[in-house]
């Protein structure tokens, strides 16, 4: 591996690093307070695409920028039209973290981060029916933990599998 490469996959390395660090607090915080840090999750989506472009131009890839950019838009503009028509269904905190996410995840391709947010969905139908059945349907659920294993499981096949090339 020669010493750009080395700083590409240090590079994408460390943007899981703090898009972990997101996840966890994110997680934590919306369990405690129904609350997701605006300062934590936009410091953690400038560090990841910052060290992304770092990596894509260490790889010698500046094209993957643009195929980043293909699989974070439309994410971005559903999170913002979803919150618009139905703001009680998940608060905007969610949507910040869900961003950060598909920032991280679009850099294996533009269909992860639809796969990290089915993935994130499908683990908080449980809690959602669960609340729902306990406090009716005006009932509020954390959607951060479950937002945060759906990237994470996405995360972690797509290192395994494909490794921190673009």
């Amino acid at each position: 591996m020669s010493g750009s490469q080395s700083l590409g996959a240090a590079a994408v390395w460390a943007a899981a690093g703090a898009w972990a660090l997101l996840g966890m607090h994110a997680s934590v915080t919306d369990l405690r307070r129904r609350v997701i840090s605006r300062r934590a999750c936009w410091s953690a989506a400038i560090t990841i695409t910052l060290l992304l472009v770092t990596a894509a131009l260490a790889y010698g890839s500046p094209g993957q920028l643009l195929r980043l950019a293909i699989g974070v838009v439309p994410v971005l503009v559903a999170g913002e039209a979803l919150y618009r028509v139905r703001p009680a269904a998940i608060g905007y905190g969610d949507i910040r973290l869900i961003n950060a996410s598909s920032i991280l995840v679009a850099w294996w391709g533009p269909q992860w981060p639809w796969w990290a947010l089915l993935g994130g969905t499908a683990l908080a139908v449980p809690q959602a029916i669960a609340a729902r059945t306990r406090h009716g349907p005006t009932a509020a659920i954390a959607w951060a933990p479950a937002l945060a294993a759906g990237t994470t499981l996405v995360v972690i096949t797509r290192l395994i599998a494909h490794g921190t090339t673009p």
